[in-house]
């Protein structure tokens, strides 16, 4: 019986405990929505609760556990107004308002914090994910391209490829590259990571918002967060992913046998042409033989797919979050080359205690690269149509029977190769992995208002790169007497420790924080090789080594690396009065092992004004927000050469001689050295940088924008220079370089009944001046092994790396007309067995005194654009939604080196539009010269003739989809995706994206990529 009533007790215990459990707490379930009824993916908190809150999924639908006495729910999501709505029962049907592209409660990220939109001083922006996400990019850095001003990328069409990011333009000769920030650590590029996986990415542009990462700052930082969960988030899993075929875009026309014929014809070289109908058949212009060498060097469709699996969620205490994903991409080259890789990201949170959470971020990245030998490309363009890809009569050739230029007397060696083999005999792999582990605490004190967090971010990474050549055979100089192995192993292993003190106050209209942090940072990097020849071709005996099956011993051993530590103190001042006048002001101070001046110091201070404020706009209803900013900074670049306190011993042919030759008798070799002493005590670059802007909004928020004006200085610009009557340089700080432009971004979100839609502009204007070099006249810089011919040129008050030479003004249509010009008649006069003839380019006479001399070349252009440009245009309807994308560039040049290099090798290939635009007999054409001309020395010098117009616009990206529910419950998003599909250049090659100088000798096509995906949540 007592058994009996203490179980009837127990229950009743815990049935009231329940019930009391169930009355202080309840589910609110709900949507979010825009005004056009379309699901927006928001955050929704509970009104003064700390850390109660959680996030809509794709459909808008969330689901929250309140305590009874909530009576509101705050609602914010980024282009929308962050709105407080009352709980006015368990199902909420919420609606946001746009609020255009400037919600000033929007929470932006920047160096080592967060802050609000509206008190921002700096031009930091901001990249919509859900955007990029919509293209089938490989790498979150082409996320950037034509969507945030001031930075410029250049694409590259190989799998694997890192794309060129320019933020504000070039300020130095070593790096240009951004410094990435992920999750806190410190990176040199983003291409291991899944664009999926990035909740935020923000780029700080001026010196008033990277001052904070000092030395690493002056090319500007890219901070990047990813996903994290919410708590009280019921899990969530979420599917995304897309299957593509990729297709060349934009195929350079090469001329076709018949025209290779007609044009070596013209220009007297009949035995081409002859020898090539002699063994392979045909008659006069029309050979039988007429390869299309890019048709077989492409393929007419490579496999692109990704796959995403994200799974979030929490309890009161503990956000969780796992993600993986896999991408697979094969190359457009038909040969063996592709980038595969996943990710694995997890991350945890949890609350210890009401003060103090603790929290872990890890990513794992395992990739697999075959690269592919570019120079098949270069040889595309060389290679004669009058010759196979394959000759089954050639009994020499082994192991796969590769025609060669030589069976029709072309001169064989690197350019003049067989394109599809040089493809071919190719084996370039790399492989490895990369763990990021991140791990803090963060403790808040005095009624929250004092933060401290201590983080450790790490980064292991090991590749392993493997390059193999076999035994083959083709001609004389095409050939492979004996297999050749290299094996590179690489490590890198860095760490970066935070600690960061946060003081937040106010005190009535008067709002203040104060960041104090530390930092401490190494980084170290080794690489050891080996080689050996006589490899089998298996792969089970690529190993070098005594005792390795196959293999001897290695015939080749090098090892390399660096070690660089440094140390920072920092911090970081906010202020407003009222949200209406801003004040941000930083400083860092940098210490660094790599060069013998320690430390630097980077001070920076940014002005805020929000007119709209004031009282005296109160009664105007143009703008809803106006606000004027200014920054001044100074930042460093630290990614130049160390110092080097040693003296530098030279070796090799230059340095040494040969003694004892007598008559016929050889002498021996003597090898000889020469010790550089000099030393010049280098330090890192000094970017100085002033910004002023203005952010508004107006039309009841539907029309929002930014404008900025930059001028930004590199001083102590670092770079080599000659020692007056000696062989040595000397490296060291010695010159400086500025950029300047403007940037403006509009953009305009509305409805129309169930339309919604919006229209982003961006474009950003650059000019680039060297403004000293230490006193030297000029360098001269350019393509290697092609500078001397074609140069590039720096200089006082011009741009970085200008093309340098004469411009074309036309071409001579008769004897006449060669006659009444003294520059072609000075020159026929002294070169009468090569005169100009009618057909030849004719040179402009830039200082009129009737020769062509130094004085005639000039600043042909040079590869930064003036202009860089995007369009983004988004439309809902229902459950239909809609996207364009287009960006593009102006205002810079591209040297066709593949044409230019008929200086060295007359018996080349060309393309289509340059055979069809020689010119034929007078008037023929003003533009191009002769068949006969194409060879002559005289139009083959450094010329506007071979410098291009570079501009280009690019339809970016096209994705329609479709939204809809399974079971009512399930929210499924199918989508079409077509990527770069349409390109609008005058330029003659694949591309006008050329990265490095703009020097294109044939590069990696870019593709356009068609794919369809499906994104489902559960």
């Amino acid at each position: 019986m007592k058994k009996n009533l203490l179980k009837l007790a127990m229950v009743t215990l815990l049935s009231s405990m329940y019930v009391f459990v169930q009355a202080q707490s309840r589910q609110v379930t709900g949507t979010v929505t825009d005004a056009g009824g379309n699901p927006v993916v928001a955050s929704v908190t509970l009104k003064d609760v700390s850390g109660v809150g959680t996030t809509t999924d794709e459909n808008g639908a969330f689901s929250l556990s309140v305590p009874q006495t909530a009576d509101s729910l705050i609602v914010s999501a980024v282009g929308y107004a962050r709105q407080t709505f009352a709980i006015s029962g368990d199902v909420l049907n919420l609606r946001l308002t746009a609020d255009g592209a400037f919600n000033l409660d929007e929470v932006v990220v920047i160096g080592y914090g967060t802050q609000r939109k509206g008190d921002l001083t700096a031009p930091v922006a901001t990249v919509n994910m859900e955007n990029a996400a919509k293209r089938t990019i490989s790498t979150p850095m082409d996320a950037l391209q034509g969507t945030v001003t001031g930075v410029q990328v250049v694409s590259s069409g190989a799998p694997g490829t890192t794309p060129t990011v320019r933020v504000r333009g070039v300020g130095s000769f070593n790096n240009e590259n951004p410094l990435y920030v992920v999750d806190g650590m410190f990176m040199d590029n983003i291409d291991f990571l899944n664009p999926n996986d990035i909740a935020d990415m923000s780029v700080l542009k001026d010196a008033s918002g990277a001052a904070i990462y000092g030395v690493r700052a002056a090319n500007g930082v890219i901070i990047v967060t990813t996903k994290k969960g919410s708590l009280n988030m019921k899990p969530r899993v979420t599917y995304n992913g897309y299957v593509g075929v990729q297709t060349p875009n934009n195929v350079l026309k090469m001329a076709d046998g018949s025209q290779f014929a007609a044009y070596s014809r013209a220009k007297g070289e009949n035995s081409i042409v002859e020898s090539s109908i002699k063994e392979f058949g045909g008659e006069g212009n029309n050979p039988a033989m007429s390869t299309d060498w890019y048709g077989e060097l492409l393929r007419s469709g490579a496999l692109i797919t990704n796959h995403n699996l994200d799974v979030q969620g929490g309890s009161d205490k503990i956000t969780y979050t796992f993600g993986i994903n896999y991408l697979d991409q094969d190359g457009i080259m038909d040969a063996e080359n592709y980038h595969r890789k996943y990710n694995i990201r997890m991350q945890a949170e949890a609350r210890a205690a009401s003060w103090l959470k603790i929290g872990f971020t890890g990513h794992l990245n395992n990739f697999n690269q075959f690269s592919p030998n570019n120079a098949a490309f270069r040889q595309a363009y060389f290679a004669s149509p009058l010759y196979p890809v394959y000759d089954p009569n050639l009994e020499l050739a082994k192991p796969v029977k590769f025609g060669t230029s030589a069976s029709i007397g072309i001169p064989t060696g690197f350019w003049f190769n067989n394109p599809i083999a040089t493809a071919y005999y190719n084996h370039n792999e790399s492989k490895g992995f990369q763990i990021l582990p991140s791990a803090y605490l963060e403790a808040e004190f005095w009624d929250k208002k004092l933060t401290f967090r201590s983080q450790l971010s790490q980064r292991y990474q090991s590749g392993h790169a493997i390059g193999y050549t076999p035994v083959y055979y083709i001609d004389n100089d095409q050939r492979s007497d004996r297999s050749y192995l290299r094996s590179a192993q690489t490590r890198n292993t860095n760490y970066i420790l935070d600690n960061l003190l946060t003081y937040r106050d106010e005190a009535g209209a008067h709002h203040w924080t104060i960041l104090l942090g530390q930092s401490a940072r190494e980084e170290r990097w080794r690489e050891t090789w080996v080689s050996a020849n006589d490899v089998p071709e298996s792969p089970e005996f690529w190993y070098v080594g005594q005792g390795a099956q196959g293999i001897g011993s290695a015939t080749g051993y090098g090892e390399g690396g660096f070690r660089n530590a440094g140390i920072s103190y920092f911090t970081r001042g906010t202020y407003d009065y009222d949200n209406k006048y801003l004040l941000t002001a930083t400083f860092r101070a940098d210490g660094s092992s790599k060069y013998q001046t320690k430390w630097g110091y980077f001070p920076s201070l940014g002005l805020g004004w929000v007119l709209s404020r004031e009282k005296f706009m109160e009664n105007q209803s143009l703008f809803d927000l106006l606000k004027i900013r200014g920054s001044w900074g100074l930042l460093g670049n630290d990614g130049i050469q160390p110092n080097a306190g040693y003296a530098i011993v030279n070796s090799g042919n230059n340095n040494s001689a040969i003694f004892g030759s007598i008559g016929s008798t050889y002498g021996s070799r003597i090898p000889g050295y020469r010790v550089s002493r000099f030393f010049t005590q280098v330090r890192w670059e000094v970017v100085e940088e002033w910004d002023g802007g203005i952010d508004f909004a107006m039309l009841d928020n539907r029309l929002s924008g930014t404008v900025d004006y930059y001028y930004r200085k590199t001083k102590d610009l670092a770079f080599s220079r000659p020692i007056p009557f000696m062989w040595d340089r000397v490296y060291g700080n010695w010159g400086s370089v500025a950029n300047s432009g403007w940037e403006i971004g509009l953009d305009w979100k509305d409805q129309a009944g169930e339309l919604t839609y919006s229209i982003g502009v961006n474009a950003t204007t650059l000019k680039n001046r060297v403004v000293d070099l230490g006193g030297l006249a000029n360098i001269m810089n350019g393509f290697p092994e092609w500078s001397a011919e074609f140069p590039a040129r720096i200089e006082e008050n011009q741009p970085i790396n200008y093309y340098y030479g004469y411009e074309v003004a036309g071409v001579y249509q008769s004897p006449a007309e060669i006659d009444a010009d003294p520059i072609a008649r000075q020159y026929n006069e002294v070169n009468p067995g090569s005169p100009i003839l009618p057909g030849y380019l004719k040179y402009k006479d830039q200082n009129n005194n009737g020769e062509l001399d130094e004085a005639d070349r000039i600043n042909l252009g040079n590869y930064l654009p003036k202009l860089t440009y995007g369009l983004n245009i988004g439309l809902n309807y229902k459950q239909f939604d809609f996207s364009v994308a287009l960006q593009g560039v102006a205002g810079n040049k591209i040297h066709n080196l593949n044409r230019a290099m008929r200086r060295k090798y007359p018996q080349m290939n060309m393309d289509r539009a340059f055979y069809e635009g020689l010119w034929t007999g007078e008037g023929s054409t003003n533009e191009y010269p002769s068949a006969q001309g194409t060879v002559a020395s005289w139009n083959l010098q450094a010329s506007s003739f071979f410098v291009e117009n570079g501009a280009y616009l690019r339809v970016q990206n096209i994705q329609a989809g479709y939204r809809f529910n399974i079971r009512g419950t399930v929210p499924v998003r199918v989508f079409a995706t077509a990527d770069r599909p349409f390109i609008f250049t005058g330029y003659n090659g694949f591309t006008p994206e050329v990265s490095g100088m703009g020097y294109d000798a044939n590069v990696y096509p870019v593709s356009a990529t068609y794919s369809v995906g499906l994104n489902v949540t559960f």
